[in-house]
C-alpha cells in the first residue's frame, strides 16, 4: 500500500530535508505563500509531522515540472463516501481525455474523513480550462455542500520550483 504524505515549512528548512533524503522522491512545491514536501512511498514518511493520506488511485505519470492542485474534500457522516467515490469514479474517466494532464491521484486521510485529490498539470493554463468542465462543477459543488466547523473542503495550488534560488 503506497501512502502520500505531505508537510509544510519555509523553502530553506524544506531543502534541508530535500538534501537529507535524496534518493526518496521527495517533491517541493510552491505557491506565492507556501511551500510543501509531497512524498509518496511504500515505507514510512521521513517528515516529522506530516498529513498523511492512503494513495488509493493513481494514473499518468508525473512530468517533474508544471501546475499541481491539492483538492481536499471533506465528508460530513461516513454514508457520504461510497458516493463521493462514485462520483469521483465518473469523473475520472473523461479526465484521463483533457489535455495537459499529466496524472490524477486520490488519497484518503488516515485521521479525519477528507479525500485529496492531486492533479498534476504541464502548465496553469491547462488546469484552468478543466476549471470550466462539469467534471471540476461537480467536485466544487461536493466540496462546498461539506463544509462544516470541523473541516472545510478547498482547493490549493502549487508550481514546481523553476530555481534553486535558496539550496544552501
Amino acid at each position: 500500500m503506497e501512502y502520500i504524505y505531505i508537510t509544510s515549512g519555509t523553502e530553506h528548512y524544506l531543502r534541508q530535508i530535500l538534501a537529507e533524503h535524496p534518493g526518496e522522491g521527495i517533491m517541493l512545491l510552491q505557491n506565492y505563500e507556501h511551500s510543501i514536501l509531497l512524498h509518496e512511498t511504500a515505507g514510512a514518511s521521513v517528515f516529522k509531522e506530516e498529513n498523511t493520506y492512503r494513495k488509493l488511485q493513481s494514473s499518468g505519470t508525473m512530468k517533474g515540472y508544471g501546475f499541481v492542485t491539492l483538492e481536499y474534500v471533506m465528508m460530513q457522516r461516513d454514508e457520504e463516501v461510497p458516493i463521493f467515490l462514485q462520483n469521483y469514479e465518473q469523473m475520472i474517466r473523461p479526465l484521463h481525455e483533457t489535455t495537459g494532464l499529466q496524472c490524477v491521484q486520490l488519497g484518503q486521510s488516515l485521521t479525519q474523513n477528507k479525500f485529496l485529490i492531486l492533479t498534476f498539470w504541464d502548465s496553469e493554463m491547462y488546469y484552468q480550462t478543466f476549471k470550466t468542465s462539469p467534471y471540476h462543477a461537480r467536485i466544487v459543488e461536493m466540496m462546498e455542500k461539506n463544509n462544516t466547523q470541523i473541516g472545510f473542503s478547498h482547493i490549493d495550488t502549487y508550481h514546481f520550483p523553476e530555481f534553486d534560488h535558496d539550496a544552501k
